[in-house]
C-alpha cells in the first residue's frame, strides 16, 4: 500500500518545481477554456506573451502592473510567516487608495509637489494600516478569526468607495460616471522611465521586498515572527509578547497593502473610481505561496502574475478573450500550488 513519510529536510529542487508546475497547471486548465469557446489556445498564449513581454514598452506596462502586487505580497509574507491569515489586502488597498485620495482631491492644487506626494503616501500608509489594525486587535483580545474579520471588510472598503463615489465626492462634471474629479499635477506621482508608465511607485516596491526580507532574515522581529507562525504555546512560552507581534505585523501588511492603493491612483489612474484594480488583494496572495513567502523569489512572481495580467488585458481587446482566463489561471495555479504542499512536506512510499 501507499503512505507519506515526513521529510526530514525538504529539497531545493522541489521548491523550484512545484510552482512552476503550478502555474503550467494553471496554464493547462485555461488553454482548456480557450478551446471550448472555439479559439487556439496557442494563439492566445502567444500574443499573452508577447504583449506582456515582446517589447519594452509590453515589459514597462508588466512591471506596472507588477507594482501594486511586489507592495502588497511583501506585507502578506511578513504575516503569512507569522501565521495570521489575513485576507484583507483588498480592503487595505481600497481604503489607502481612499485616504491617499483626499489630499488630491480637496487640498490647495497649488500645494509643492513633494509635499502633495508626502502627504498622499502617509495617508495611503495610514488607511491601510488602520483597516488592519481592526482585525489584528479583535484577534488578539477577542480571538476573533482573522480570515473572517478581513474578509468581511473587504466588502465594508468596497462599500466605502462606492458611497463616495456616487456621493460627495463624484465629480459633478463626470456625465453619472462614478469618478472623483482628477488630480492636480501635483499629486500625480512622477514616471521614472520616459514614455513609460512606471512610476515611482516601482522604486517603493522594491524598497519594501528589500524591508521585508531584512526584518524577516536579520531582526530579532523577524525571528519572533518565525517561532509565533512555527507554534504560538512555545512563542509564549519563550516570553515573546505574540499579541503585540501579531498588531505589528498586520500594521506593516496593511501599510503597504494602503501604499499600493495610493501609488496606482496617483501613479496610473489619476483620480479615484469604483474600478481600481483592486482584485490585486487577492493576487497578491497566489504571488506570496507561489513564492513561498520569500520576499526575493516574491520580485519575480510578482512580475509573471504582472504579465499575465497586463496580457491579460491586451488580448481582452485584440483577441476578444475574456479577462476572465486570467483569474482562471492564477486560481488554478494557488489551488494546485496548496495541493502539492504534501509533496513538499512528505514523500511518498510503498509498503507491501
Amino acid at each position: 500500500m501507499f503512505y507519506f513519510e515526513k521529510r526530514k529536510k525538504i529539497p531545493k529542487k522541489l521548491q523550484i518545481t512545484i510552482p512552476v508546475v503550478s502555474i503550467l497547471i494553471g496554464v493547462l486548465f485555461g488553454a482548456v477554456a480557450i478551446l471550448i469557446v472555439g479559439i487556439n489556445p496557442y494563439t492566445v498564449y502567444k500574443s499573452l506573451f508577447l504583449n506582456a513581454f515582446g517589447n519594452w514598452y509590453a515589459f514597462s506596462e508588466t512591471l506596472t502592473a507588477a507594482t501594486p502586487l511586489l507592495l502588497i505580497s511583501a506585507g502578506l509574507i511578513l504575516v503569512f510567516r507569522m501565521g495570521i491569515w489575513n485576507i484583507g489586502a483588498y480592503g487595505q488597498y481600497i481604503m489607502g487608495a481612499i485616504f491617499s485620495s483626499y489630499f488630491a482631491i480637496f487640498m490647495p492644487a497649488d500645494i509643492p509637489k513633494p509635499l502633495m506626494l508626502s502627504m498622499m503616501v502617509v495617508g495611503g500608509m495610514v488607511g491601510g494600516m488602520i483597516w488592519a489594525i481592526i482585525p489584528a486587535i479583535l484577534k488578539v483580545f477577542w480571538e476573533v478569526n482573522e480570515v473572517i474579520s478581513t474578509l468581511l471588510l473587504n466588502y465594508i472598503a468596497l462599500f466605502v468607495l462606492k458611497f463616495l463615489m456616487y456621493g460627495s465626492w463624484k465629480n459633478p462634471t463626470s456625465y453619472g460616471f462614478p469618478l472623483s474629479k482628477p488630480f492636480p499635477d501635483s499629486a500625480q506621482m512622477p514616471i521614472i522611465f520616459e514614455h513609460t508608465r512606471i512610476s515611482l511607485g516601482f522604486i517603493f516596491a522594491i524598497l519594501a521586498i528589500i524591508a521585508i526580507w531584512f526584518i524577516i532574515s536579520k531582526t530579532k522581529f523577524g525571528y519572533e515572527a518565525k517561532i509565533i507562525g512555527n507554534n504560538t504555546t512555545t512563542a509564549k512560552y519563550a516570553g515573546i509578547n505574540v499579541g503585540k507581534n501579531i498588531i505589528i505585523a498586520m500594521a506593516i501588511s496593511g501599510a503597504l497593502a494602503g501604499l499600493a492603493g495610493m501609488v496606482q491612483v496617483s501613479g496610473i489612474i489619476h483620480f479615484l473610481q469604483v474600478k481600481i484594480n483592486a482584485n490585486y488583494g487577492y493576487t497578491s496572495i497566489i504571488v506570496a505561496w507561489i513564492s513561498y513567502l520569500n520576499p526575493i523569489v516574491c520580485f519575480f512572481s510578482s512580475i509573471i502574475f504582472g504579465g499575465i495580467a497586463s496580457g491579460g488585458y491586451s488580448i481582452q481587446i485584440s483577441m476578444r478573450v475574456s479577462y476572465g482566463i486570467v483569474g482562471l489561471i492564477e486560481s488554478i495555479a494557488l489551488f494546485s500550488l496548496v495541493g502539492a504542499q504534501i509533496f513538499l512536506n512528505y514523500t511518498l512510499r510503498w509498503k507491501k
